[in-house]
C-alpha cells in the first residue's frame, strides 16, 4: 500500500483540530518503509488519541478517548488476541499478524469485533455518543 499524499494527511490534521481543542502539535513521520500520522487534543472532559500507520502492507489506526488516564472508548485495528480469539476460535493462532478491527470499552475491560473505522467515522460516533450521554 502507498502512503498517502500530503494532502490526506492536512485534511486528518483540519478535521482533528476543528472537532478537538488543546490540539498537540501533529507527528508525521514518512520514510520509504511507512508514514505516520499521530495527533492528540481534548474534547470535552475527554482526552481524544489519534493515530494512522501505512506500511506496505496496509493501515493501521488507533482512535481513543481517554479520561482521567483510563480509556473510555477506542477504535483500533491491531492483531488484538482477544480480537482473533472471538473471529477465529482456537484457531486464531493461524492469524497472529492479521489486522482485525475492534472496540475496546472502558478500561479495555470489553472488546467487541467492529468494522473499519476512519477518522471521520469516529468523529462521528463521538458526536453521536455525547449527544446520547453514551459511548
Amino acid at each position: 500500500m502507498a502512503a498517502p499524499s500530503e494532502q490526506y494527511f492536512a485534511e486528518l490534521t483540519d478535521l482533528a483540530r476543528h472537532h478537538l481543542s488543546q490540539v498537540s502539535p501533529v507527528t508525521l513521520d514518512v520514510n520509504p518503509e511507512r508514514a505516520m500520522w499521530a495527533i492528540q487534543g481534548r474534547l470535552d472532559d475527554y482526552d481524544i488519541h489519534l493515530k494512522e500507520i501505512f506500511t506496505m502492507v496496509g493501515r493501521t489506526y488507533a482512535y481513543y478517548v481517554v479520561q482521567d488516564g483510563q480509556v473510555v472508548v477506542g477504535f483500533d485495528n491491531y492483531p488484538d488476541r482477544r480480537a482473533l480469539r472471538l473471529k477465529y476460535g482456537a484457531d486464531f493462532t493461524a492469524h497472529l499478524s492479521e489486522r482485525i478491527p475492534h472496540k475496546h470499552g472502558p478500561r479495555k475491560a470489553t472488546l467487541d469485533l467492529s468494522g473499519e473505522m476512519t477518522v471521520v467515522q469516529f468523529f462521528d460516533y463521538l458526536n453521536k455518543a455525547l449527544a446520547i450521554g453514551t459511548q
